[in-house]
Formats: C-alpha cells, structure tokens, sequence
C-alpha cells in the first residue's frame, strides 16, 4: 500500500503525506518521516545500520540488544544477559509477528527495554548517563509508532516509579526523589518525546476523524449495546481477548491448540484414523509431505491466531525463581508489571477492569487487540527472570536461596503437572470441527478433540522435561560439581533450545527465501490490462479478494479498499452503509450482462471506479462507463441537516448532477448551482500531494471532486486565493467556483507536520547531544580511572 508513496517520493523529492493508493485515498502521516530527522539516525545505529535490506533479521537483533543493554543498567552479568536476551527474542509472539510484517510492534517492545533501562540509572543516582540513555529510549520508543505498545509500558513504568517513590520515602531520601530524580525524569521523557512531537500531533489529529474518533451516524439496529460514542466498539477493540487459562501457553506452547493453522502430530490420534482409513503411504503422500495440511487446533477465545506466545519454560522458570529470590521493592514492581499487562491482556474476559478502564481512560478506546500486551509482559519477565537467576549465582547456595530454588522449582513443575492432568478435563472443541470431519471423510466426531489433548500434552512434557534438565543442572552447580562457566554454558544452550525449536514451528526455511516487492507482485495479465491506462488518476475495485482486508492491489492501482486497522470514520461508514451493497449490485450487473444506471453504484461512481478486476486474466477486468472521472460541477445541491441525513440521501442520488451538503456542518458555506452546458474542470497536474486543476464554466457553480474529504491539512486555493473546502456526498471534497476560467490547486500540508517537524528537529538533535555526551563522558571517567 506504500509502494506508490515510495515511487512519488523519488520522484518529488518530498514525503507523500497522502496515500492515494488505498481506501480512496487517506492520509499517510503515520507512516511518513520528515526530512533530516535526527531520530532517524539514532533508529539506524539501533538497527546496525542495516534495516533498509535486513530489517526481519535485524529486528530480532534489535530485541536481543535492547534487552541486554536495559540489564546492563541492572548491573547483571553479561553472559547470562546475554543468553537471556538472545532467547527472549525468539518468544513465538514476536516470531509470528514478524512474519506478519508488525514491525513497529516489534521495534516499540525493543526500545520498552530501553526506556526501563534509562529509568533504572536514574533510581541508581546515575543522573547524567541515566538522562541520556531515558530521553534516547523515548525518542525510539515514540518513533516506533506504535502506541498500544507504549500505553501499555506506561502503566509499568508507573508501577516501577510509584514503587522507588514509597522505598525512598521508607529510607528518608524523599525530598531527593521528588527534587532531583522526578524532575530529570521527567525533562529527560519529555526531550525524547518532543523530537517525534511531529508524530504524536499527526497520529492525534487523524485519530479525530478516525475510526477510533467520535461516531456521526446513529447506530444501525442491533448494534445499540455495542455502541460508544468515540472510539472503537467494545466488541471490535475486545474481539482480540486472551482467555485467563490461554496465558499458561507461556510455560507450554500449545497448551491452547498452537494456532489456527497447526501441522499435525506424526503419532498423533488424527495421524492414526487417517492412517486406519486410508493407509499409511496415502497418507505419508498426501497428508504428511504436504506443507500446507494443516489443522485449526487452536480453540481459545479469539477468532484465530498466528501462533502462541510462548516464552520459553526456562525463562518463566527463572521469573518464578526471581519472585522467591529478590528483594520486596524488585519483586513488587516485576509482580505488579506483569500483573497489569496480563489483566489488560484478558480484555473481556476481564471486563470489570478492562472495560472501566476502556470507558474512563485517555485514549483506551482507541485500541483494539488487548491480548498484545503480553508482549509488554515477556519484556517484565525476561529481565526479572535474568536479574533472579544472575542474583542466585552471585550470592551463593545459603539457605534463603536453596529454598527459593525449592520453591520455584517445586512451584513451575506442580503448574506443569496440573496443566498435563487438566488437558483432559478442558472444553477444547472447536466451531470448525463437524465440517473439517466430515471433509476429512472420518466418523470420529471427537477425532481433533483427541488430536488437540494430545498436542496439548505432548508439549507440557516437553516443558516439563527442558525444566527437569535445568533443575538438575542448577543442583548440580549448587553441590559445587561444575563451574560457573559450565553453568551458564548448560543454561545458554537449553534455553535457547527451548524458544528456537517452537519458532521453527512458525517460520522455517523456505521464510528465508529473499524476494524483491517486484517479484513478489508480479502484475497479472488483469493488472496489465489496465495499466495501459494512462490518466494519471482514476480507481480500482478488486473483487477477487476481501476487497477492504488486503493491501496487494495498492501496489499497482489506486484503490477503492486496503488494508488499514485505523481507517477514515467516513470512509468506514461509507464501506459498511453503502459500498457493500453497491459492490453486490455491480457484481450481479456485470454477470448478467445488463448495463447499470448511473444510480445503481452513486458512491462507486462518485469516487472514479473505472475498473473492476473480477479475476487474473485481460478479459476479466470490467471498465465502468458511469465513473464520473476527476471532478465535475453539479446541477442540484440536496441540502441537509445531519450525517444520517446525508448518508441516506447517498444511495437516492445521481451523483452525475446531483450533491448533498450537510449544512449543519457548514453552515456559512455559499452554495448555489448554475450549471450550463459545457462547463468543465480538467485535473491538468496529480501528484499525491498536489493537484491541479482548471475550470471552465459560464456562469460558476458547485463542483464536486472524487477525492477523500479530510479538513485537517488540505488547503484549497481558486486562482491563488485561499477557499474553503465543503464535504460533498459524505466523503468527497467540494468547493464554489466563480464563473469564468480559473485555476485550482489543492495542497497537502498540515501544521501539525510542519510546524511539528521543526520542534522536533530541534528536540532530536538535543536528544542526541544528551545521549551521546553522557556516553562519552562516562567512557572519559572509566578511561581516566
């Protein structure tokens, strides 16, 4: 969806603010950068300077690194950080969204660990070296761009800062808490945040007009209960909820089923009634060998998954002992960090909290897929888990330490036990299964219940096994029969183990293959066809897919879909109450070959369809005769008084010679029609941020534009002078035109972006100079000692 951003940006030489390639066009701020961001500098030495053509790789890099510097700052043993860090980095949470392309998911629960690393010098009285290393962790957290991730770490780092607030108190050192450490901390978060002020005014201000923004229309029937005013619906924020249970999967991969698309056991029950059925060589052939037979074992509460999140048996081992083993302050605030991720995780299924929160806090509303958190939560726990098992080397085998490990230890494999024995006892049917049966030809009904205890069992024991081995070890080391060394070389290997061997499950050989965007998006003979094509602005209806669930027809067209988890309000309202319908008119028009009025599609019209791909060959793309082009001036304005008003009136019009204003929202807008025959308006220059047009007409008049009416940015000028867009047709841009000939341009540049840009400029440079000036003069004090 950005590739043809990145094509107008080479050509222009300035950012494409504005994405036209999806949903009709709709503002790319989010994605977007300014030019010569220093943060963009520092994003590049995080990411080793090699993310333009590694970035998969080098983003799992990136968590390995950001972990292991944040337990730098906690001062615990390089090796054994560094082996914590390389496994915390394969959690099957973060593998999966890798392969899903969550990169800003990923990089934002990277530099989390950094940002707890800045506040941990800062709780140490290293000031300076603390300022630096907090304001940098901001300013790569903030420029990650994902902000659920950073709501989230917020809540942990406020449990973590309420926590050395009460300790500083209990030791008499309050008055420096609150006049030394607070204030640093808190310049220091807002000099990092003010170098990306430019992204959090853009995001704020499209969030507005957003999906997550406040509703216009009333709620359809049926939909009442479900209803807010602002933001999203409970049931669409929610729909992404972990059940409570489902977090064992920390300890045990598929304690859940796996994902929605799970390989089948090779000994399994399914394996056996399909060999039974069909023989062992059918089925070797035709099942096993085939890459893509895969099951939907998963049967939790969420409508699918990618994958568990699994972080690893050994690392949630060591967090288990890390409870026992620290201090109260330490263990109050790990406890109460993942404790509030995993409450936020449950979503509705813990609805007293989550949905308070949902209705009272800023900005809760504005997310959806609760259960994400948890990768907040694995970030809580591997550095607990290294700190507990780096403070049980360093102190020795006393007694306080042999019966935390007894505890832990006793504590994980009880848990283990209890999952295995209750495997059996569990509801793990699920809603596809009767018809997958049937398909498969079997007569076992309960044949994927059996397949799912087992794998589900099947994975306890091996957790059960790889915490055995590591009990063992530590025993071992604690009788004084192996070295230190030895210790952390044992622990390095199974624990890494343990996580690479489940996230081979997810991305195997063949996810290594490179592929270029070119050869990945091959154009099809369909794409061809209308590439042809050479007006420099009109629109596609891809019909072969989930039109507005998938992005690959961005790549080559402007389209009426995509994918977008944060669409236009309108533009959404537009899909639900009126395209949906229009796109099953089309379809039934075209197949029985009967040319459709211009009123059948008024909103497809309007927004310039003038191609249709109903499959892969030249023959199956469909030219529409009634797209209305670039712009034209209307006979008739229908004036009304509300959004519900306007969308209503939306599928009774002939856009051709027809508008509807909603004057209550414009209500010192000079509207008046006289069209006369010949008057005319030609986009003469289209770039995606710049238009131009000319207009031609006798006596001026209102003119409707097929572009996607957004107030907060667009400047329209007729001849030079300033003029003030109307929404037109709910969704599209509007203006007055004087009579005579004239030249329009509209233009695309929001002062949150510019003058935003400028503050952040500023703000990043100092951020940097702070950082890395701490750093150096850190190196000068070691150096001169």
């Amino acid at each position: 969806m950005s590739h043809q951003s990145h094509l107008e940006s080479e050509k222009t030489g300035e950012p494409p603010l504005w994405n036209s390639a999806m949903f009709s066009g709709m503002p790319e701020l989010l994605f977007s950068s300014i030019q010569g961001d220093p943060a963009h500098v520092l994003y590049t030495i995080s990411m080793f300077g090699m993310y333009e053509n590694y970035e998969s790789p080098m983003t799992v890099l990136l968590l390995m690194t950001t972990l292991w510097i944040c337990l730098m700052c906690f001062r615990v043993n390089p090796w054994i950080a560094a082996f914590i860090s390389a496994a915390f980095a394969f959690n099957t949470f973060y593998i999966t969204s890798l392969e899903a392309g969550h990169m800003t998911k990923l990089l934002a629960i990277g530099y989390a660990a950094l940002v707890i690393g800045g506040m941990r010098l800062l709780f140490d009285k290293k000031l300076l070296l603390g300022a630096g290393v907090l304001a940098g962790a901001m300013l790569l957290e903030l420029r990650a761009g994902h902000y659920q991730i950073t709501y989230y770490l917020v809540f942990v780092c406020l449990i973590y800062g309420i926590v050395e607030l009460i300790y500083a108190y209990k030791k008499g050192e309050l008055a420096y808490f609150l006049k030394i450490i607070v204030p640093i901390g808190i310049l220091s978060v807002g000099l990092g945040a003010s170098s990306q002020l430019w992204r959090v005014l853009t995001t704020k201000e499209y969030s507005e007009f957003s999906i997550r923004g406040k509703k216009e229309l009333t709620p359809l029937p049926g939909e009442q209960n479900n209803h807010t005013e602002e933001g999203l619906d409970k049931g669409y924020a929610f729909s992404w909820s972990e059940g409570k249970m489902e977090s064992l999967t920390l300890l045990a991969p598929n304690f859940y089923g796996g994902s929605s698309h799970e390989k089948i056991s090779k000994d399994g029950p399914l394996v056996e009634a399909l060999v039974k059925k069909y023989g062992k060589r059918t089925v070797e052939n035709q099942v096993l060998s085939q890459p893509n037979f895969r099951m939907p074992l998963y049967f939790g509460e969420q409508p699918f998954t990618g994958g568990p999140i699994y972080q690893g048996i050994l690392i949630s081992f060591f967090f288990i002992l890390a409870l026992f083993i620290l201090d109260t302050k330490t263990r109050a605030w790990l406890i109460g960090g993942a404790l509030i991720t995993l409450m936020f995780a449950w979503g509705k299924n813990l609805q007293w909290f989550n949905y308070t929160l949902f209705d009272i806090l800023p900005g809760m509303n504005k997310f959806r897929t609760p259960a994400m958190s948890l990768g907040v939560s694995c970030v809580v726990m591997a550095l607990g888990g290294a700190i507990g098992l780096d403070k049980l080397i360093k102190e020795g085998w006393n007694e306080k330490n042999q019966k935390a490990f007894l505890y832990a230890g006793g504590s994980t494999l009880g848990l283990l036990i209890l999952m295995w024995l209750g495997a059996g006892f569990m509801d793990v049917s699920g809603p596809r299964d009767a018809g997958i049966i049937q398909q498969l030809g079997l007569t076992n009904k309960g044949i994927l219940e059996e397949e799912r205890v087992f794998v589900m069992r099947s994975d306890v024991r091996r957790s059960i096994i790889f915490l055995l081995l590591a009990l063992v070890t530590l025993f071992v080391y604690s009788k004084g029969k192996i070295k230190t060394s030895i210790l952390v070389v044992v622990l390095s290997i199974l624990t890494f183990t343990d996580v690479w061997v489940v996230a081979k499950r997810y991305i195997n050989e063949s996810s290594f293959q490179k592929k270029s965007n070119a050869e990945f998006h091959s154009p099809t003979a369909a794409d061809k066809e209308i590439l042809k094509d050479k007006d420099p602005n009109y629109r596609v209806l891809n019909l072969t897919t989930s039109t507005f669930n998938e992005a690959n027809t961005s790549y080559y067209h402007k389209s009426i879909g995509g994918y977008f988890a944060a669409k236009l309000r309108r533009y959404q309202d537009l899909i639900e109450r009126e395209l949906m319908t229009e796109m099953q008119t089309l379809a039934s028009g075209i197949q029985s070959g009967q040319p459709l009025p211009v009123k059948a599609t008024p909103a497809l019209n309007m927004l310039n369809m003038k191609y249709a791909i109903l499959g892969s060959t030249a023959q199956a793309v469909y030219r529409n005769p009634n797209a209305l082009g670039h712009a034209w001036f209307v006979d008739k304005v229908i004036k009304v008084n509300s959004a519900d008003e306007e969308m209503e009136a939306l599928s009774t019009i002939d856009p051709s010679f027809q508008a509807i204003v909603d004057v209550q929202k414009f209500p010192n807008a000079e509207i008046t029609t006289n069209f006369a025959e010949g008057d005319q308006i030609k986009l003469t220059s289209f770039n995606q941020r710049r238009l131009k047009y000319t207009a031609d007409s006798k006596n001026g008049g209102f003119a409707v534009f097929s572009e996607v009416w957004y107030p907060a940015g667009w400047v329209a000028k007729i001849d030079g002078e300033p003029v003030d867009i109307v929404c037109a047709n709910y969704v599209l841009r509007g203006l007055q035109i004087p009579a005579g000939k004239h030249e329009i341009t509209f233009d695309f540049d929001p002062n949150s972006f510019v003058v935003g840009g400028m503050i952040s400029k500023i703000a990043g440079y100092l951020t940097i100079l702070l950082l890395f000036g701490a750093i150096g003069l850190v190196i000068y004090k070691e150096t001169k000692k």
